[in-house]
């Protein structure tokens, strides 16, 4: 008898990696559809310049970007803080051409106390930081340059896109159909940046966050779709009935790479 539930054991694993492996193409088994705004995410690091990066409690870091159809009023929009970089960010529009960083006077937030130069943003996002010189211009204003990751920094996995990873790592967080949700409505409140950064991620075994989101969002037949802004995906009928009976059958702690013991995750550029 136990040679038998040995051998039915062996024999479920190699049909779930044979599933796995005989699957459509990642872009014929997402469903996704657009979402409202595309943006391009802006990173600033303002260290080298003591007074700009120690004083944020009463001088907060902002942003003034303008281009395309969308623009900020002076000063501009408060930036955002990613622990896992050490960065300021903030996610523009699409169309967004140029950008300035001012520190925000807290007590008149109309005001500003400092500035920077005008960069030109052009292509220097999502993997480009602008990092600030102690040099002024003739005006005054904080001279700097864009660096690529790669160069004298590495972008890794940010905060939010490892939360939400963690939060679906292991089956007992993520076999739920409550949490199954709150997942993927974390993904649809994401910028583009980190849609793209959580849908590349591996979370184990080949398996990228956005394929075990869709794994979870089949198996517990969750109808929110996953909003994304620049991907654009097949949506075969076939394909979609393919994988949820194909998850049916071997369950989601085998399909979703849940039966891995270890679970690696990579540093996504």
């Amino acid at each position: 008898m136990k040679k038998h539930i040995k051998l039915l054991s062996l024999l479920a694993f190699v049909a779930g990696a044979f599933s796995l492996s005989a699957l459509p193409k990642e872009d014929k088994v997402i469903e996704t559809q657009a979402a409202a705004t595309n943006t391009k995410r802006v990173w600033f690091y303002p260290d080298y310049v003591d007074w700009w990066a120690s004083d944020l409690e009463n001088a907060p870091l902002g942003i003034h970007y303008w281009g395309g159809s969308h623009s900020t009023t002076w000063p501009g929009a408060p930036m955002l803080k990613d622990d896992a970089n050490n960065l300021w960010y903030y996610d523009v529009p699409s169309g967004t051409t140029h950008v300035v960083f001012t520190r925000i006077n807290k007590s008149n937030p109309d005001e500003a106390y400092n500035q920077s130069k005008d960069f030109l943003l052009e292509n220097y996002v999502n993997t480009y930081r602008c990092e600030l010189w102690n040099d002024q211009d003739g005006y005054g204003h904080q001279e700097g340059a864009w660096v690529a990751t790669g160069t004298n920094w590495n972008l890794v996995t940010t905060t939010k896109v490892s939360n939400l990873a963690d939060s679906i790592a292991t089956k007992a967080l993520a076999c739920s159909p409550t949490k199954a949700q709150q997942a993927v409505n974390t993904y649809n409140s994401f910028s583009t940046f980190e849609q793209n950064q959580f849908n590349e991620l591996n979370v184990g075994g080949g398996v990228t966050g956005l394929q075990r989101l869709n794994y979870l969002k089949s198996f517990y037949n969750i109808t929110t779709p996953l909003l994304t802004s620049d991907r654009k995906m097949n949506n075969k009928e076939s394909d979609k009935t393919a994988l949820a009976i194909t998850i049916g059958l071997l369950g989601v702690s085998t399909f979703a790479g849940y039966y891995l013991v270890n679970r690696k995750k990579e540093v996504v550029k």
